[in-house]
């Protein structure tokens, strides 16, 4: 079993619900949840939207980084998110959604590919992650 550490997000109808069902889901079909940090509401990142609710979790997983990506999907796609649209560029788009998954980090695993970066690209730029994640670092 590898550690993965994954963020929450979710800016449409009720936050809470979305957040605490993905949980459950992630529990279910990824791994046991063995850490979580707080709640916390945020500002939108990247776009002007309604504010975000965002949490970040630690857990155990058979799934290697590619197959839990679709996994991660397929919650995402259950709890209602809409398929991200894409720019000319081809980069995402940003919007709001009822749930975000990411993966931000996969013990043991450095990888950049067209569907996924591990470490996750943008934790650097957004200071609510590195607070949650120092969250989970002090519950060891």
């Amino acid at each position: 079993m590898k550690k993965v550490v994954l963020s929450l997000g979710s800016n449409m109808g009720c936050r809470e619900w979305f957040i605490a069902t993905a949980r459950e889901l992630i529990e279910n079909r990824v791994g046991k949840l063995e850490r979580m940090s707080s709640v916390k509401e945020t500002k939108s990142w990247g776009y002007d939207s309604g504010d975000y609710l965002n949490q970040v979790v630690e857990c155990s997983t058979s799934f290697e980084p590619i197959d839990l990506l679709q996994v991660l999907k397929d919650i995402e796609i259950e709890l209602g998110r809409d398929p991200e649209t894409k720019t000319k560029a081809g980069t995402c788009d940003y919007h709001d959604r009822t749930i975000d998954i990411d993966i931000l980090y996969y013990k043991g695993v450095t990888m950049n590919t067209p569907e996924l970066t591990i470490p996750h690209p943008q934790i650097q730029n957004r200071p609510f992650m590195l607070e949650l994640l120092d969250e989970l670092k002090k519950q060891r």
